[in-house]
């Protein structure tokens, strides 16, 4: 038999690949998100209130506790300016007992609002902060592993940590001062006209206004630039580190200590440079907001002067209106104060929302305004006219017009599977072979639905996979990779991934079908045995296995295998399939395999070429007894047996 198994159900001609992709365009499932790089910083700001909603009730309290802490600290000046102008000018004022007792119960009080402002306000930004984790985490999952294969994770480790961490200066330093900072000096201008002159008001009004809102914003567009700057090069600079760390042997073998060291060193030059383009800026504002604050108080010392020279005021109102006038730039400084670390702030938010925007490759059926199909799993597995093509890494061009499709922005991308169509049959066995390259790992991966297919359809008991719940599929379908990840935990809390309810019985039941009993019967911890960090106590071989056990452990209607026993040694890895086939009896086994030898007594076997169908039958239908046929399987097979 040398032809694919004849597909059910409608087809995509092998002429239309292309002309009518799967994947959606901008604004659906899978089409790139908003341009999170030219969104304004209040657009940045209310994403990041919609995150924090559910905590941002304490923020008032903030607002308010801040906001009479610093009407407090107004009238401490002014009550100490009011009091010794007046005792200087012989006007009746308070006596000193009196005075200083006013000042102290205020500062005491001023200082219980602060305290309160702070409590609140950290409260506010720490519980904002792990939303925005929980938020950030959420979102990434449903990308993966479709828009995150081959992202670097010492990058996205940056965003989730320290970009985040950064964030904390817009909920607890920023909020409750930047409305503070309009509140407060309002109030304090219309009780300076009202109590001493509208004169004196209107001469501070400017330098507040300056102080506040002007000053802030000069540069506002070069520190921008610097904290963008800054925020991806630390990123870079983690993502250098982890490469750095785990590899290290590597590192240390080819003597490469100082290439990576200089490496660091450029990517810290630039990080220095960005602060140091903030640095001069901030440092230009704040010598700027100094002058007008000396400015100011000379103004206002002048008005009040002239103000007092005509009569209208008495010398005590002139140490009230100095007093007034000093206290009131708290709240304007307090605005640069936080400025300098919002640019920061919102960079990082700028890099978070990149990341959590990005609409999914793979969405669930109702993000395709279609209802969820039912399927137990139990059917054939059907792959109709498939063709697909892996996304270019953004900023590589546009993924539109399908598989090959060429874009404004690059070449065409290559296409990896062409017009594939297969049947595999329910409760069979089922191996795909082929050369490396030849799309075998591709075709595993759109069956458990990593990716979407460009053309064609994927049929699981009748049913598309795009339209069932991506959970359910899960559930219906185990994978085992060739290079699974290990967690840096035990053996039990590795297998308990697949499913946390397991028993230690079944537990060790798949650890012997899957040959890794002997290794934990050595082990004084058995089942607690700790793997380390990546599996590295392991060997590549018991990674393998105990990725093969995840998968059993699943008790899925699908298992596919995807060269999960590429490192285990002939002998070893016809014991451990063996073990396999007698555990998934009666259910859809796929076995992506490596070793010809291995799968020989598959119930079928689908011979793949450059990303085509070019054999499906038994072993003993596509190689003659004497291994000399001319098909593709039988090449393999005397290709394997050649000595090396």
């Amino acid at each position: 038999m040398t032809s694919p198994v004849a597909s059910q159900g409608p087809a995509a001609p092998s002429s239309s690949i292309g002309q009518s992709p799967a994947r959606p365009a901008s604004g659906a499932p899978g089409g790139p998100g908003p341009d999170i790089a030219a969104e304004s910083r209040t657009d940045l700001a209310r994403r990041l209130l919609r995150v924090a909603r559910p905590v941002i009730a304490p923020l008032g309290i903030s607002v308010v506790c801040r906001l009479i802490a610093l009407l407090l600290g107004v009238a401490l000046f002014a009550v100490g300016g009011w009091a010794v102008a007046g005792r200087a000018g012989g006007e009746a004022t308070w006596s000193i007992a009196a005075t200083v007792w006013v000042l102290v119960a205020m500062s005491l009080a001023k200082g219980l609002f602060r305290y309160l402002e702070q409590f609140s306000g950290h409260y506010v930004a720490f519980r904002s902060l792990a939303l925005l984790r929980t938020f950030f985490y959420d979102r990434l999952e449903p990308q993966a592993p479709a828009a995150t294969e081959g992202e670097d994770s010492g990058d996205l480790l940056s965003r989730v940590t320290k970009d985040i961490d950064r964030i904390e200066v817009f909920f607890a330093h920023t909020l409750a001062p930047g409305l503070t900072a309009i509140v407060a000096p309002l109030l304090v201008l219309c009780w300076l006209g009202a109590s001493v002159s509208w004169w004196a008001a209107l001469v501070l009004l400017p330098f507040l206004v300056l102080v506040g809102g002007v000053v802030p914003r000069l540069g506002e567009a070069s520190t921008d630039r610097a904290a963008r700057r800054i925020r991806a090069s630390r990123g870079e600079l983690a993502q250098h580190v982890t490469d750095s760390v785990q590899g290290v042997r590597e590192v240390l073998a080819f003597g490469n200590q100082e290439a990576r060291l200089a490496g660091m060193a450029r990517i810290e030059e630039r990080i220095a440079e960005g602060q140091q383009t903030s640095s001069r800026v901030v440092s230009a504002r704040r010598g700027l907001n100094q002058f007008l604050l000396g400015a100011g108080m000379v103004a206002m010392l002048a008005v009040a002067a002239w103000l007092h020279a005509r009569g209208d005021i008495g010398t005590a109102q002139v140490g009230l209106a100095l007093g007034t006038a000093l206290g009131s730039f708290a709240p304007m400084l307090a605005v640069e104060d936080f400025a300098a670390d919002l640019d920061q702030a919102f960079a990082s938010a700028r890099r978070v929302f990149a990341v959590t925007e990005r609409r999914p490759l793979v969405a669930g059926p109702e993000a395709r305004g279609r209802a969820a199909a039912e399927s137990d799993g139990t059917g054939d597995v059907l792959v109709d006219h498939v063709a697909f093509a892996y996304p270019r890494p953004a900023g590589e061009g546009t993924d539109e017009g399908g598989p090959g499709a060429s874009g404004p922005g690059g070449p065409s991308r290559p296409v990896v599977l062409h017009d594939v169509s297969v049947r595999i049959p329910a409760g069979r066995t089922t191996a795909i072979v082929g050369a490396s390259g030849s799309g075998k790992s591709t075709l595993a991966a759109l069956i458990e639905r990593m990716w979407d297919v460009d053309a064609g359809a994927i049929r699981l008991g009748g049913a598309d996979i795009r339209d069932l719940d991506l959970h359910r599929l899960r559930e219906l379908v185990a994978y085992a990779p060739q290079r699974p990840y290990v967690f840096n935990d035990t053996v039990r809390a590795n297998l308990l991934l697949a499913r946390p309810g397991a028993t230690d019985e079944q537990l060790m039941r798949v650890c012997r079908q899957v040959g890794l009993a002997r290794f934990l019967a050595d082990e004084p911890d058995g089942l607690d045995t700790r793997v380390g960090e990546m599996g590295e106590r392991l060997s590549g071989g018991q990674r393998q296995r105990l990725a093969l056990g995840r998968a059993l452990l699943r008790d899925a209607p699908v298992t596919i295998l995807d060269e999960a026993t590429s490192q285990l040694d002939r002998a070893t890895e016809a014991e451990v399939l063996a073990g396999i086939r007698a555990a998934t009896a009666g259910r859809t086994l796929i076995v992506i395999a490596h070793r010809i030898s291995t799968v020989a007594d598959a119930d079928q076997i689908v011979v793949l070429d450059s990303g085509r169908v070019v054999e499906t039958g038994t072993y003993a239908e596509l190689v003659p007894a004497d291994g000399r046929g001319p098909g593709a399987l039988a090449s393999l097979v005397r290709r394997e047996a050649r000595p090396a």
